[in-house]
């Protein structure tokens, strides 16, 4: 399950709890974790092994697993001494050369510019800045905040550091260890449960991204809502934060719900981070007239070329014919092969057209699951909404050395859009290769995409497929 599988149900939580008045987002390690940045317990492990506290990576994730990592940290800052500031920078971005924001940075930000900066808060735990870079890049006024400063001018839009500031050029205010932690319980007036008691009186508080593990977040939304009476905080919990399986979720998911509806919060369990990320985008559209919920959305996309298969078909196979000659140039290879996949609205992700074949009949169409963990790339690239390689193993009855996998986003309605379909190409050679070459291939994919999305969207509302 993926974006395109978010029910009306799940989005109607959203109702009611003032997000068309503000919304304050509150983004935590989840967010970062997809960027290629280390939870707080690997960040603890290489704290550990930097400061020579613990040398061996089995005996630090041993000492971390059996304590709180708040408190592990103390001796590695021990240790440290002058050096805690340099080592929790370098500890944190250790072996990154290609840093950038993940989904759930894009959309807050894109939530953030869609309006006015006093109704959209932006909040998180981390210490990087990827959700200033998210601000900077889509054209945005940003300021980076460790602190409240009501100073700010007028149309630039702050994010929230609750934690403090690591960039890659300087540590502010870093929070990290259980001492810092005591500190800032020991505060009841920080510029932290002001800012949060402020956004509980404003409209609704979205987290994404984090456990609830802080008790210093669990203290200072509890004091918020506790003081204004509010029940609008509502926490989207991704299956793919917990590393289990579906059958494994299943039978641990009441039980998240009932912890985080015990503590105030109302739970909306979904399966991706890129589900959350969805969410974000539809709060600004959630009170219009007319709005539909993704999975209604992917479905009327479905079901229309299921009723027109007949004609599309044949249509969209000589098209990825024609697009699989463009391919071949940007991937600098003889031989490839293209597919596109469609989501049916339902958790899977379908085999709709191949350049190869034609398929008689709707019921010849191959349906797979879709999300994060699926075994099918074209499932894990609409799950991630992210361009994903697989290398295939040797003895496989596959010609292809490799498969690359990339989403298709659609907009209907006017209503944000949705990674909806698929493109997977067969390639030969390993996916190492072509991240080694001179990657013309990432800007002709991408234009490819966009081609079929838009070619997705008129067969959906016109039957037209020009």
């Amino acid at each position: 399950m993926s974006a395109p599988d978010l029910t009306a149900e799940k989005m109607n939580s959203f109702l009611g709890s003032g997000s068309d008045q503000h919304v304050t987002l509150l983004l935590g390690a989840g967010a970062s974790a997809a960027s290629g940045l280390p939870g707080w317990e690997e960040l603890a492990v290489r704290l550990l092994q930097e400061s020579g506290s613990v040398t061996e990576d089995d005996a630090a994730w041993r000492l971390v697993s059996r304590q709180d990592p708040l408190l592990v940290a103390e001796a590695a800052r021990n240790r440290l001494g002058t050096r805690w500031d340099q080592q929790v920078r370098a500890a944190l971005y250790l072996n990154v050369s290609d840093l950038s924001p993940s989904s759930l940075h894009i959309a807050a930000a894109s939530h953030a510019l869609a309006g006015d900066p006093s109704d959209t808060t932006v909040v998180t735990l981390n210490f990087d800045t990827l959700l200033e870079e998210a601000i900077d890049e889509a054209g945005g006024a940003i300021a980076a905040q460790s602190r409240v400063d009501d100073s700010r001018p007028s149309g630039v839009h702050s994010v929230h550091h609750l934690h403090g500031i690591a960039s890659i050029r300087e540590t502010q205010d870093v929070v990290l260890t259980l001492s810092d932690y005591n500190e800032l319980l020991g505060d009841p007036d920080s510029w932290q449960q002001r800012l949060l008691t402020t956004s509980a009186q404003q409209g609704a508080i979205v987290i994404a991204g984090t456990s609830y593990r802080d008790p210093d977040v669990r203290r200072w939304l509890h004091v918020a809502l506790s003081a204004t009476g509010a029940s609008n905080a509502l926490v989207v919990l991704a299956r793919e934060a917990f590393h289990v399986s579906r059958d494994e979720f299943d039978q641990i998911k009441d039980a998240l719900a009932d912890q985080w509806s015990a503590a105030g919060l109302t739970p909306v369990i979904v399966e991706d981070y890129s589900d959350a990320a969805q969410i974000i985008r539809e709060l600004r559209h959630l009170h219009d007239s007319g709005y539909s919920a993704p999975q209604q959305r992917a479905a009327t996309l479905w079901q229309a070329h299921a009723d027109k298969f007949e004609n599309l078909q044949r249509q969209y196979s000589d098209q990825l014919l024609k697009d699989a000659a463009t391919l071949r140039g940007a991937f600098n290879v003889d031989h490839l092969n293209v597919t596109l996949w469609i989501a049916d609205g339902h958790g899977n992700v379908a085999r709709y057209a191949a350049q190869d074949r034609y398929l008689r009949t709707i019921d010849d169409v191959r349906h797979v699951p879709s999300g994060h963990d699926s075994q099918w790339i074209a499932g894990r690239a609409l799950g991630a909404e992210d361009t994903v390689f697989q290398d295939l193993q040797e003895g496989t009855t596959s010609q292809w050395g490799t498969v690359c996998a990339i989403p298709v986003r659609v907009e209907l309605d006017g209503l944000p859009a949705i990674a909806s379909a698929v493109l997977s190409v067969g390639l030969p050679g390993n996916a190492e290769k072509y991240f080694q070459s001179s990657a013309m291939w990432v800007d002709t994919t991408l234009d490819v995409a966009v081609e079929w999305g838009d070619r997705l969207v008129a067969a959906t509302t016109s039957g037209s497929v020009a």
